[in-house]
């Protein structure tokens, strides 16, 4: 038999609470996002999209992206209720762990030879490693169940992301190991298997780089994908009437994220490289990407269409709620333009905008639009969709009301400035960076001013039972 505690905190820890880690990571995140205007800015920065990796700015990018991953699985654990107590409570607490480790190292991880400043980050790594191993473990565990819900496309999307991101994970740390010691690896074997695969052994270092900061993105973002169509309704049941749309977009995610994952698998690993498709032009520079079509058409739009499917079912959902999930769906669909809208245009488009050539007439444009895409598309965009969900869940519902206002305003102001600056006038302090400026204080607003309502407000008792749901407890057989 199985008994089950009601406490609303975990053992041992008073105030070590879901709601606290997350107030604690939103005013984190927060304050990690605007050093990057310092440290990692693009517009500052970059000026060729074939620029060596920059260390410093890669390092500290992960302190982001990691608390990014800690965010959602949390988000993930209060959506799919795991039963297993060790496992609720030590996503907590690696969620923890790996955004204070990964963060405080990425500050000061400026080159590889920063010893204290890496070491501290690979702790941060391995915490991760700890989460997204516990989460595809926890999901398994919950597909044993009888439960139907433990086999709908929304926990399919969930778990096969959650698995994604751990791959990638471990390609990155393969990476990372080969950049620090890879030359000085007993029996030379680094080199070794280079040379079997048929690549030199800095190409091989750079394909693993690559598929694994692609993976984890996309891999993060189906994550999120089946999470929330978890929390729109999709659990399986008899009662839920679940929109067609949503299901075929689920299904595409799920196909998405497991062709992408063998994809960059085999990148990462093999000399085969995705392909580019419909190639035109001199030298065949113009086509889109293999793996961006895949990502693109089936994670991307197949997301859009199974979460904009919940959009217009809105019988028995609060005004706060749809106002919530109507800002989550525009973030989505500025993404999706952003990432597919754009970037393949820029792809169909490279005897301007040169792929990677700092003589290209576009090359500025290009390499801008490299960096923006991801820290806007990849890293604001789901942030602030994962913010969106948690502060539907646990906090009042005028507060999360007004933060989806405000972000209804700000996120298309930046996005209209991004556009601006790649397409129109890539000028520094010109009319594009000032638009995006202006969406990004504004988005700084909704921050501070949610974190602010949030530490000065007390949960509905509809959100206090959420809570307490969402807080590990001990289950024994």
């Amino acid at each position: 038999m199985a008994s089950t505690g009601r406490s609303t905190e975990v053992e041992h820890y008073g105030w070590f609470t879901p709601v606290r880690i997350i107030k604690f990571l939103i005013a984190w995140l927060s304050l990690y996002v605007a050093l990057t205007f310092f440290i990692a800015n693009p517009f500052w920065d970059e000026t060729s999209a074939s620029a060596a990796i920059n260390w410093q700015h890669t390092m500290f990018l992960h302190g982001f992206l990691i608390g990014l991953v800690g965010l959602v699985a949390i988000g993930v654990v209060d959506a799919f209720h795991f039963r297993s107590y060790h496992a609720r409570s030590w996503i907590l607490v690696g969620t923890m762990v790996a955004t204070i480790f990964a963060g405080i190292g990425g500050i000061f991880d400026a080159h590889p030879t920063d010893t204290l400043a890496l070491w501290t980050q690979i702790l941060g790594f391995f915490s991760l490693d700890e989460i997204l191993l516990l989460l595809s473990w926890s999901f398994f565990s919950e597909y044993r169940q009888s439960h139907p819900g433990r086999k709908t496309l929304a926990f399919w999307v969930a778990w096969m992301g959650s698995i994604s991101m751990f791959l990638a994970a471990l390609m990155g740390h393969l990476a990372g190991w080969l950049l620090e010691f890879g030359q000085h690896a007993p029996f030379n074997w680094p080199s070794n298997y280079a040379h079997f695969i048929g690549v030199p052994f800095p190409a091989w270092v750079t394909n693993l780089i690559t598929s694994h900061s692609h993976e984890m993105v996309i891999a993060l973002i189906g994550t999120l994908i089946g999470t929330l169509a978890w929390h729109y309704g999709y659990h399986g049941s008899a009662s839920t009437r679940v929109p067609s749309a949503t299901k075929a977009g689920l299904a595409m995610v799920v196909f998405g994220i497991i062709a992408m994952t063998f994809i960059y698998l085999v990148a990462g690993f093999t000399l085969y490289q995705p392909p580019t498709l419909f190639a035109f032009g001199p030298g065949g520079i113009n086509g889109l990407a293999g793996d961006d079509l895949v990502t693109g058409i089936f994670v991307l739009i197949g997301g859009l269409i199974a979460l904009s499917g919940f959009l217009f079912q809105n019988q028995g959902i609060s005004p706060s709620s749809y106002r919530v999930r109507l800002a989550t769906i525009v973030a989505f669909i500025l993404s999706v333009v952003t990432v597919v809208g754009a970037g393949y245009s820029i792809e169909l488009r490279e005897t301007y905008f040169g792929m990677g050539n700092p003589k290209a007439a576009g090359a500025t444009r290009d390499a801008v639009f490299t960096f923006w895409h991801q820290d806007f598309a990849f890293f604001l965009v789901p942030a602030l969709i994962a913010v969106l969900y948690l502060a539907d869940r646990y906090l009042l519902p005028r507060i999360a009301e007004r933060f989806a206002n405000t972000i209804l305003v700000g996120l298309p102001v930046a996005f209209l400035g991004g556009l601006i600056y790649v397409f129109w006038s890539p000028a520094r302090y010109g009319v594009g960076y000032l638009v995006i400026a202006l969406g990004f204080l504004t988005i700084a607003y909704a921050i501070i001013r949610l974190w602010w309502s949030a530490l000065n407000s007390r949960p509905t008792d509809t959100h206090e039972q959420l809570s307490e749901t969402t807080t590990p407890q001990k289950t024994s057989a």
